[in-house]
């Protein structure tokens, strides 16, 4: 990309969020080892990411039985309270990547699924850009619920990418989009 310059191979970002049940947001700030007097940024190629919680059978399930949980990855903390399949604004610049998934059982007995993202990030498929960080960290988001009260779970996160050196304007403009972005 023109006004950067490699300066490491991929990197490897791994990171676990426990998430209460309940359907409470936690946040964590992940910090990277920029160097920001050298306009050092964080070029983001892939982005994996998935809850694993308690496990939805026809044994546990009871009439209405709803399990869901949401999660996103953004350059800034966004709003503390998500809502089930809205997790972030993907137009807003701050947000890399999201998701989440849905299984409810109805009145009838029939499971119902949903599965939301974003976009293809999630993939495993490195592709050569998907967002900059700019400033030294990124934040991991999720909610988990399972309105039956049974367990908690646990999102897993492995953000791939590497280290790059950015030209005056571009990491200028680059932290002014970061941090006044709304």
């Amino acid at each position: 990309m023109k006004g950067l310059s490699k300066e490491s191979e991929l990197l490897f970002i791994s990171q676990e969020l426990a998430l209460p049940d309940g359907g409470v947001a936690v946040t964590r700030e992940v910090t990277l080892p920029l160097n920001t007097l050298e306009r050092q940024i964080f070029v983001v190629t892939d982005i994996q990411a998935y809850v694993e919680g308690q496990t939805f059978s026809q044994s546990s399930a009871v009439a209405n039985q709803d399990i869901d949980w949401s999660w996103s990855i953004s350059s800034q903390d966004l709003d503390a309270v998500l809502v089930a399949g809205a997790t972030g604004n993907i137009g807003n610049p701050r947000v890399l990547a999201a998701g989440g998934w849905k299984f409810a059982a109805g009145t009838a007995g029939v499971p119902v699924q949903y599965e939301w993202g974003t976009n293809s990030s999630t993939t495993g498929t490195p592709s050569d850009y998907l967002g900059i960080i700019a400033t030294p960290d990124f934040f991991i988001r999720g909610q988990y619920l399972n309105s039956a009260g049974i367990g908690s779970g646990n999102l897993c996160v492995r953000v791939v990418g590497y280290m790059a050196v950015a030209s005056a304007d571009v990491y200028a403009a680059l932290v002014t989009q970061e941090v006044n972005s709304q």
